[in-house]
């Protein structure tokens, strides 16, 4: 009896270290906390530009503001949709134009009087560390963390590697989906704006859909024992649109 009883123990122990953390554990503070209003700080985009000596250099650089202006709009745009509440662009904007504080002093000093002044609950950050391409693929590397503005605690890093590839016609040019082209158009972008805008997007969902839901959303049943992603990983929009979740060496 006591050997079946080892045995079975040692089942339960090999099934609970493969079933993995649960958002409960990662995400604790959240859910002692219950944030209600997440502001996001302007986007620290550190992203290299071309130094302007043609045409071409110009567009690369404008690419790449507008993708980080897309990102930071998406991003409000599903913490939104989560439940959470969230400054509009405009609010934001002149938050951001007032606090003298730097975005270093932010994500390190005592910002407890964000919440007392202003009932924010937590500060969102996202950095755009850099891009890279080919002629059918837009890859971007993404940290984000969200801080709290009561226990000034980190609630939430994540560091993404995403890529969006696309196929290409017998002449070799990139070949949108239906949904690129939708953004393409009613944005009135270029294709490589378009998939880099796209991109940003389905990451920040991605990575922000992880987070326990807000007051505002039903909370899933059973969510709080969901497996959570990963501190440090990749992601891949493959070419049917699909996301796939990878080891970084993996990409």
């Amino acid at each position: 009896m006591k050997r079946y009883l080892l045995m079975a123990l040692a089942f339960a122990l090999a099934f609970a270290s493969c079933d993995g953390e649960k958002k409960l554990t990662q995400y604790t503070e959240i859910y002692q906390e219950a944030p209600s209003m997440i502001y996001i700080a302007p986007i620290n985009d550190l992203s290299l530009r071309r130094a302007v000596r043609s045409t071409e250099d110009s567009v690369f650089n404008a690419s790449l503001n507008n993708a980080a202006r897309y990102m930071y709009l998406t991003a409000g745009k599903q913490l939104t949709f989560w439940g959470y509440n969230v400054p509009g662009p405009l609010a934001s904007a002149q938050f951001a134009a007032t606090e003298t504080r730097t975005g270093r002093q932010l994500r390190n000093d005592n910002i407890n009087d964000l919440h007392t002044d202003f009932g924010i609950d937590a500060i969102l950050f996202i950095d755009i560390l850099g891009w890279k391409q080919t002629s059918c693929s837009w890859s971007v590397e993404v940290e984000y963390m969200l801080r709290s503005t009561h226990s000034n605690s980190e609630l939430l890093h994540a560091h993404v590697t995403a890529t969006k590839m696309l196929h290409t016609d017998n002449k070799g040019v990139p070949m949108p989906l239906k949904e690129d082209l939708e953004l393409q158009e009613s944005a009135d972008l270029d294709v490589e704006t378009a998939q880099r805008c796209r991109l940003v997007e389905i990451l920040n969902n991605y990575v922000l859909k992880d987070l326990p839901a807000g007051h505002r959303a039903r909370q899933r049943n059973g969510e709080r024992y969901d497996k959570p992603h990963p501190e440090y990983f990749s992601l891949r929009i493959h070419r049917d649109g699909s996301v796939e979740m990878l080891k970084s060496e993996e990409l």
